[in-house]
């Protein structure tokens, strides 16, 4: 009988599963922590590194001096706005309304009409 109960017992009983002595799970403690503290450190660095590469962010006002101060950067703005009008009619830098190409009158009764038409509009 005794020699079933010395089988029964283990040689050596292992802490937490897989370590043989507290000396050793102190040991593999420390080194745990000090691979934390190199990762932890090197994220740090990561998370630096991309905020120096990162541009700031502008509020509005911020954002409209930046422009304001670029002609290069407003004329594109100024361009791709215009550009997404369709169907308003554009005027040109002195205010004045875009002309339409002139119609020529096709017989002599269409150009006295066009006549008539501009008297008629333009009484002093």
């Amino acid at each position: 009988m005794e020699e079933e109960n010395e089988q029964q017992e283990p040689a050596e009983e292992l802490l937490a599963g897989k370590f043989k002595s507290v000396d050793a799970l102190v040991r593999a403690y420390g080194e745990l922590e000090a691979e934390f503290t190199r990762r932890s450190q090197r994220l740090k660095a990561l998370e630096g590194e991309e905020r120096k590469g990162a541009r700031p962010v502008m509020d509005g006002e911020e954002l409209y001096q930046a422009v304001s101060s670029d002609e290069g950067v407003k004329a594109r703005v100024l361009g791709d706005y215009l550009a997404s009008l369709k169907g308003v009619p554009l005027l040109s830098g002195a205010g004045v309304g875009v002309t339409a190409p002139p119609a020529a009158p096709k017989n002599i009764r269409e150009a006295g009409a066009y006549a008539l038409g501009y008297f008629r509009n333009n009484k002093s």
